[in-house]
């Protein structure tokens, strides 16, 4: 460029910021005249499937069953009480014995009451004779009746002591009101007593009684008669039979009670050991699954996932059984494909590729 070209654009710069301007814009348009390639809605990426490891497992037929907590009480339990007051005079059955209905466990002392009794019986004598001579005095018309009322009166009166005094004299001697266990003797010969003081407790433990509690959803599964398996705390298993169902529920747990009767003739079980009870229902198929494998979806529901068509499946847990190495599932069908591996990683309806353990494939 020469020199007075130079000079010309140094003293006219407005000709080099319209020159410039124009070559932007030129830039500019000539890139938005090029083809923009718009991405496609059907244009997919193709992810990798996910792998998980899967074993089949076959089911077997279980009995359902109902497992129930409780613990062995007494058929029925009842604590003695003086009806007298008066001094023991012997006792007779020592604490844990067995006794029979109508076996005598302590006796009072008489004191006066066959004295009061005798005299109460010659007084009965003269109100007789009174009401007889009042009743013929009032029927010759010299006796009105007031007085046959007044002699009626007291001849009854006599009547009911004495018949006061045969009660006390009889309730003097303690008796067991049915077979079963004195349990507790409150007594030593020698100590007096009043009205209403404890002597004796006797629990009857034939049948002995396992009383548990059932919820809602097992009230109508269960029946009277059904058999039920007793396992005590102590390692015993018994077998028995319901007995009772309540028909109202408990307002505070809002569960049902039941009784389950054990034969106990021969009083060798004890009331009071905590029992686990097993009531079994029908039979189903079931699946034995380690507690390792159960999984949550989506919404927090604890179920098994399987593998059905390359698809996951989630299934809710129904427990059938439970056991120190794993527990018994219902509805997973005859035979599925557990996953084993991975299960925490893929969700119901995902495609995968499930690869078997080494053992299966051989």
């Amino acid at each position: 460029m020469s020199v007075f070209n130079r000079q010309w654009l140094a003293q006219r710069p407005y000709v080099i910021a319209i020159t410039i301007t124009l070559l932007l814009v030129l830039w500019m348009a000539s890139g938005l005249m090029k083809e923009e390639k718009v991405p496609s809605l059907n244009d997919t990426t193709e992810l990798p499937v996910p792998k998980v490891k899967v074993e089949t497992l076959v089911a077997e037929l279980m009995t359902n069953t109902i497992e129930l907590y409780g613990r062995t009480e007494p058929d029925r339990i009842t604590t003695l009480k003086a009806e007298v007051a008066g001094k023991i005079e012997q006792v007779f059955a020592k604490r844990g014995a067995q006794v029979k209905k109508g076996q005598v466990i302590a006796k009072i002392a008489l004191n006066d009451l066959e004295y009061q009794l005798a005299r109460a019986k010659a007084l009965l004598k003269q109100r007789e004779l009174e009401f007889d001579g009042t009743q013929r005095l009032n029927k010759d018309g010299y006796q009105g009746k007031v007085q046959l009322s007044q002699a009626q009166a007291a001849l009854e009166s006599v009547k009911a002591d004495i018949k006061r005094l045969e009660i006390n004299i009889a309730n003097t001697v303690i008796v067991a009101p049915f077979d079963g266990v004195l349990n507790t003797r409150y007594v030593e010969q020698g100590d007096y007593v009043k009205d209403g003081d404890n002597i004796a407790m006797i629990a009857d433990l034939d049948p002995l009684v396992v009383r548990a509690h059932v919820t809602e959803q097992q009230i109508n599964k269960v029946a009277v008669g059904q058999a039920a398996t007793i396992n005590l705390l102590d390692g015993h298993a018994e077998q028995g039979n319901i007995r009772y169902i309540a028909s109202v529920a408990d307002d505070e747990t809002n569960t049902f009670k039941i009784e389950v009767a054990i034969n106990n003739q021969d009083y060798h079980l004890k009331a009071g050991i905590s029992s686990e009870v097993d009531i079994a229902l029908a039979q189903v198929s079931a699946i034995k699954v380690s507690p390792a494998l159960l999984s949550l979806d989506e919404v927090g529901n604890v179920g098994i996932k399987s593998v059905v068509d390359e698809h996951v499946r989630f299934t809710g847990i129904n427990i059938v059984r439970s056991e120190s190495d794993g527990i018994w599932l219902s509805g997973l069908g005859e035979e599925a494909e557990i996953i084993t591996l991975g299960q925490g990683f893929v969700r119901a309806g995902d495609k995968v590729q499930a690869v078997k353990s080494a053992e299966q494939q051989q």
